[in-house]
């Protein structure tokens, strides 16, 4: 309720009115980041908890698909150390995306409204070669110019909850 107000009032730090102002005038949110011990790295976390704030991103039934950023897009290059067959069903780590990743596409990016385009992964970064690498920056300028066609994560619709937030009955198809 403090962020709420202190919004509203304008009585919050003018550098986090400037970054949420920042982000409600985009279209795209860009976010680029190594992973660091399976999560973003502290600064970016830190980054969220001042400028996600209650009251213009989310609050109440103001979430997922009635979030406040709800109409713009949230788009994920990320790199790590793993090679690619450590992540997924039945690897080393799990699944990246619905694994050490959730909390940030789903219970941050998707949580305030945000259409979140599917992630660019860069794989084994510190230990590829400079011509692997330099093919990972030009399949990056590849996805990056084709963010149009990119396929969404799927998100909670708020239409599928009650007012608790309880899930409504499935409705099946009459015969």
């Amino acid at each position: 309720l403090a962020q709420r107000r202190g919004y509203a009032d304008g009585t919050l730090a003018p550098d986090i009115m400037l970054e949420i102002e920042k982000v409600r005038a985009a279209d795209l949110l860009v976010f680029t980041f190594p992973i660091f011990w399976f999560s973003t790295p502290a600064i970016l976390k830190g980054w969220i908890d001042r400028t996600f704030v209650s009251g213009p991103f989310y609050g109440g039934r103001r979430i997922y698909s009635e979030g406040g950023l709800k109409g713009k897009r949230a788009f994920v290059a990320l790199s790590l150390g793993g090679r690619g067959h450590m992540f997924g069903d039945g690897s080393l780590h799990g699944p990246l995306q619905q694994g050490m990743l959730r909390h940030f596409l789903q219970g941050t990016l998707g949580y305030v409204g945000l259409e979140v385009l599917e992630p660019f992964t860069a794989w084994h970064v510190p230990y590829v070669s400079a011509d692997d690498r330099k093919t990972m920056l030009d399949d990056l300028a590849i996805a990056t110019r084709r963010l149009d066609g990119r396929a969404s994560l799927p998100m909670p619709d708020l239409g599928a909850f009650d007012q608790t937030f309880a899930p409504l009955p499935q409705k099946l198809p009459t015969r």
